[in-house]
């Protein structure tokens, strides 16, 4: 309970720090900092210790379904979303892409989690699919994303600020070491960025407003960042979860676009 209401009282003042002179923040669609993004938790307990990935997609697919104008007959909405993921799969590893791949289309085939765990499965074959009449090509207009290994941190800040420009939401893998030397990977939804100009003239991504699975709270973080070695770096070394870990590396992004675009 402590660290949940330190949570929300070190999320609540980091909404309210003033902005330096000349940034801009730059939302997702129909996002803003009191509403418009989603924030599905685990259960208390091992239940759904691994299913971050299944949550991070049920987030960005509630979101992007509420900017529709139309929705198929009988797709589940908003909290139904999560509430499908959790009937549909078990308690195991995976990766947000196919989870979201899964609910558009219904093809599921992740590749072995990174931390040795067995891939979860599709335990109920009459979920997901759910707009598989416009096929594969319909989710690849409004997917998009990167992954290779030490991503340049100019290049992740390049995608964030044109994408939420845009108003596309983003959810990204992050690893950190913990203080016993294992390595974790983690997956969190983005919301927006603060963005500065630099002395440069360089506009950068001074800041991201994340949600995560974890910490037990509906509860939009804005989280600093920084460069080291090349790499985008969260830099919160007062944040409940992760402040005691070290440093969270940004590895990779995909992003969801409001409507598709023509290609």
């Amino acid at each position: 309970m402590r660290n949940r209401l330190l949570s929300i009282y070190l999320a609540i003042a980091a909404l309210l720090a003033p902005v330096a002179s000349g940034a801009e923040t730059l939302w997702a669609s129909g996002v803003n900092a009191e509403k418009g993004w989603y924030d599905f938790n685990k259960v208390r307990g091992r239940s759904e210790a691994y299913l971050c990935w299944a949550i991070t997609a049920a987030n960005m697919v509630a979101w992007w379904q509420r900017q529709q104008a139309e929705l198929p007959e009988g797709v589940p909405t908003g909290a139904g979303v999560w509430a499908t993921y959790r009937a549909a799969f078990n308690n195991d590893g995976s990766d947000p892409d196919q989870g979201i791949r899964w609910w558009f289309t219904g093809s599921y085939a992740p590749n072995r989690p990174a931390n040795g765990l067995t891939c979860a499965r599709v335990r109920d074959a009459s979920l997901g699919a759910y707009y598989k009449e416009r096929g594969e090509a319909f989710l690849q207009s409004i997917l998009y994303r990167d992954r290779r290994p030490a991503m340049p941190a100019a290049e992740v800040m390049r995608a964030l600020r044109e994408g939420f420009r845009r108003g596309d939401a983003f959810w990204v893998g992050v690893s950190y070491l913990r203080r016993d030397g294992s390595r974790h990977t983690h997956s969190l939804n983005l919301w927006g960025v603060d963005v500065e100009t630099a002395a440069s003239g360089e506009p950068m991504v001074v800041a991201v407003y994340m949600t995560d699975s974890d910490d037990g709270a509906r509860v939009l973080h804005r989280i600093p960042l920084r460069i080291s070695g090349g790499r985008l770096l969260f830099d919160c070394p007062t944040h409940p979860l992760y402040g005691r870990i070290g440093d969270i590396t940004i590895n990779n992004y995909t992003a969801l676009r409001v409507a598709p675009e023509a290609r």
